[in-house]
């Protein structure tokens, strides 16, 4: 009798982006303005511990690290290092401007923020986000990617686009890695 391995079928269960909340990830970003666009890539590890970005240049090499626990969010350059209570203050005191980087844990993932004022959120026939209207952010999404742990399947968004004023960010998603609990 020939083997047979339909015994052995492993069923992926499908769990809601929430609930992917521990994350090695690897992404591509540009961020424009009317004066200049910069770009790069960020590799950014969240565990219940810490969250690290590592910020890297379009050749490659780290030109910043963001560390962030519960009580402090620090960046470190090799001309500077600044130190504020959380991501947010840090990015509006470092870039001078006002982004929401605890949003951007959400909506990576194709979630609203559940801190920020919604205005407006359409989705497609499968319950994903496709544009998103928080605090004054118009996000779009684009494409999907699929994470497997162990027996558990996520689906997050490939692409997104963020626009607010004069300011774009686009971030593409290239890798990503659920990490256990």
């Amino acid at each position: 009798m020939p083997w047979s391995s339909s015994d052995d079928v492993e069923v992926l269960t499908f769990l809601p982006a929430d609930q992917l909340n521990q994350w090695d990830l690897t992404a591509k970003f540009a961020v424009s303005t009317k004066e200049k666009t910069e770009s790069g890539s960020i590799r950014w590890m969240l565990n219940s511990v810490e969250e690290r970005l590592d910020i890297l240049s379009p050749t490659g090499s780290v030109v910043a690290k963001v560390t962030v626990t519960d009580s402090v969010a620090r960046l470190q350059t090799d001309a500077q290092e600044s130190v504020a209570k959380d991501a947010d203050i840090l990015f509006r005191e470092v870039m001078g401007t006002s982004f929401p980087v605890s949003a951007l844990r959400f909506w990576i993932r194709g979630l609203e923020a559940p801190n920020l004022p919604l205005e407006s959120i359409e989705k497609d026939g499968d319950g994903r986000i496709t544009v998103l209207i928080q605090d004054g952010w118009r996000l779009t999404y684009n494409g999907n990617i699929a994470i497997e742990s162990g027996s558990h399947r996520f689906e997050v968004p490939r692409r997104l686009t963020a626009t607010r004023g004069e300011i774009e960010i686009r971030w593409a998603s290239t890798e990503w890695q659920a990490l256990d609990h």
